[in-house]
């Protein structure tokens, strides 16, 4: 498609192309009830594109599909390349395409669809803008990547079986992820999340390989997330919440079952935790390592593998109104080196092994002014 025209297609199938079934260089192109068959690989479904040679800025292209079907392995379903390409997609199924929807710029918004049977990244942004709402997808590498993503928005989505993870996010600003599941994730979590300024709220996180949810460098805002099974086949991670060089406000976590910690923070890290259920959490409830500051508030924590409280590399970590049960190796393991400090408030604990080391030191509680 060229110029400004718009074309609408209803009930109409499309199969055995070479190389790409639709391709939009301007105009609008509608399809409703509509089917895309790849019997070869590398094809694309939809392209949305500027012609060669075209005017800065180039033309305008958007393409709405409804209740229309991806079946075999197109490289890409649906892409698009450039600002000014522009998706609406609504009621769509994916089966057998490597990525869903890839996007180099522009912007997408996809209500109700579901992909499975791809090897990629279900859905993928770059320098481009991506709104998801009641999103299922099976296996992928990925259920959602995005790079450099100017805006990125996901309310309703599902992940079961992630080869790497649920969530990828790199160095993208304006993400918001909104009653999130993710089931069953690989080697890099549910969620990672590199230099990027990240909302998370209502995250269910079940079966996780490695960590639950991974944040390096930016910043991170969690309200209400449940994490349960983090595993590692090595013992050596298998983190609830693993957070370096992260800026991180946390509200309202529980997490369950892990056999690393439940929380870290490392690598100059800065952390509030407010309100957590931490239960056999494998090394620690609460470690802080390198530098990092961890003050957490308003803490239960039963049944802990190791210990309920570490701290060593320098870290600090300060916790207050701290209730904990069952540690098999003490309440507090501290590495006394260097500027390495751990200090309490109000804490009720039946096992205080730990408290007498050198670092270890008591908050004084405000006293009540006489009447």
């Amino acid at each position: 498609m060229t110029g400004s025209t718009r074309v609408t297609v209803e009930k109409v199938g499309f199969s055995g192309q070479r190389r790409g079934a639709v391709r939009i260089t301007a105009g609008r192109f509608e399809a409703v009830d509509a089917r895309f068959e790849a019997s070869v690989s590398e094809t694309v479904g939809v392209l949305l594109e500027a012609p060669e040679g075209a005017p800065s800025p180039a033309p305008p292209r958007s393409t709405w599909l409804r209740g229309t079907s991806f079946t075999g392995p197109f490289r890409r379903a649906v892409r698009l390349r450039g600002a000014e390409s522009q998706a609406l997609l609504e009621d769509l199924r994916f089966v057998g395409p490597v990525t869903a929807v890839g996007m180099d710029g522009g912007h997408t918004e996809v209500r109700r669809a579901g992909a499975e049977g791809g090897r990629g990244a279900a859905f993928s942004v770059v320098e481009g803008s991506l709104v998801l709402r009641d999103v299922r997808v099976l296996g992928h590498e990925l259920a959602v990547s995005a790079m450099r993503a100017q805006r990125l928005e996901v309310r309703g989505l599902l992940s079961v079986g992630a080869e790497r993870a649920g969530l990828g996010v790199v160095a993208s600003r304006g993400v918001l992820l909104e009653d999130v599941v993710v089931r069953g994730s690989g080697s890099h979590g549910a969620l990672q999340l590199t230099t990027s300024d990240v909302d998370v709220r209502r995250l269910h996180v079940e079966g996780a390989a490695e960590y639950g949810v991974v944040a390096v460098g930016g910043r991170l805002r969690l309200r209400d997330g449940t994490m349960v099974g983090v595993r590692s086949a090595d013992g050596v991670t298998g983190d609830g919440l693993h957070l370096r060089q992260v800026r991180a406000d946390v509200e309202g976590v529980v997490i369950r079952e892990t056999t690393g910690a439940c929380v870290l923070a490392a690598q100059n890290a800065r952390v509030l935790l407010r309100d957590a259920e931490l239960e056999r959490c494998g090394q620690a409830a609460l470690l802080v390592d390198t530098l990092a500051t961890l003050d957490a508030t308003g803490v239960e924590a039963r049944d802990s593998g190791e210990t309920v409280l570490a701290a060593m590399g320098e870290g600090d970590l300060r916790v207050d109104a701290l209730h904990a049960r069952g540690s098999r190796q003490g309440f507090i393991w501290a590495e006394c080196t260097g500027a390495t400090r751990v200090r309490l408030g109000r804490i009720r604990a039946e096992d205080r092994r730990g408290e007498e080391a050198a670092c270890v030191e008591r908050i004084a509680e405000p006293r009540t002014a006489p009447r």
